[in-house]
């Protein structure tokens, strides 16, 4: 049996978008699904999340992605149109300059790096990624990655730190409630294959400054 209905789902979902629970704002704003858990002990390492979700329905705010990747992928990777692109040389002249890495890691939510140049962003990028909760991901060694990209342009990530909940991205208010759904459903799928279904205590769903709405489970 799913966590949660369908139809249970999307009537939370559209509570969450209504004018009372929703007021609106001058930006787009993302739709959250908040999972809270029980029966876990966080501090004995019961509960560690962190996994991609590719979210079926695109929004239309794409998530911001980092791009360094080698010389045979500077092509392809153009044509993902990423937030930034940067040469192995760029990104060398970034060490010790720690208002423009500080930058980059905020404005940037993945970060797609090429092998070889994995140990460079490490010791350039990590100091400032690291108290954000990011990570360096990395590429493939294939030439085209054109895809891959393109797929973390509307991936989300399901983690926990230091409390038994999760908070997710799954969308943007101007979707469709079905396809927000849809999104939503896929989280959940994630955390039924991690054998945590049965430890879901309640999820909510809410606007970035909206009111959480919660969801009746089964």
């Amino acid at each position: 049996m799913p966590i949660v209905d369908r139809n249970n789902l999307e009537a939370s979902l559209k509570l969450a978008l209504s004018p009372e629970n929703n007021p609106k704002r001058n930006f787009l704003q993302s739709v959250e699904l908040i999972i809270t858990f029980k029966e876990v002990d966080v501090k004995k390492g019961e509960l560690k999340l962190r996994e991609i979700v590719v979210l079926p329905k695109p929004p239309s705010k794409s998530k911001k992605v980092l791009v360094v990747p080698t010389i045979q992928q500077l092509e392809y990777a153009k044509k993902a149109e990423p937030n930034v692109i940067l040469t192995k040389e760029e990104l060398q002249k970034l060490q010790g300059n720690k208002r423009a890495t500080k930058k980059l890691a905020r404005q940037n939510d993945w970060f797609l790096i090429a092998p070889d140049s994995m140990s460079l962003v490490g010791r350039i990028l990590g100091p400032a990624l690291g108290p954000r909760g990011k990570f360096p991901t990395p590429l493939p060694n294939t030439a085209d990655i054109t895809e891959y990209i393109l797929r973390f342009k509307r991936s989300t990530i399901v983690k926990t730190k230091d409390q038994p909940q999760t908070q997710v991205f799954i969308g943007t208010e101007d979707q469709q409630i079905g396809d927000l759904a849809e999104n939503a459903l896929s989280v959940l799928n994630t955390i039924e294959t991690k054998g945590l279904a049965q430890k879901v205590r309640n999820i909510y769903v809410k606007t970035t400054m909206g009111k959480v709405v919660k969801v009746e489970l089964g």
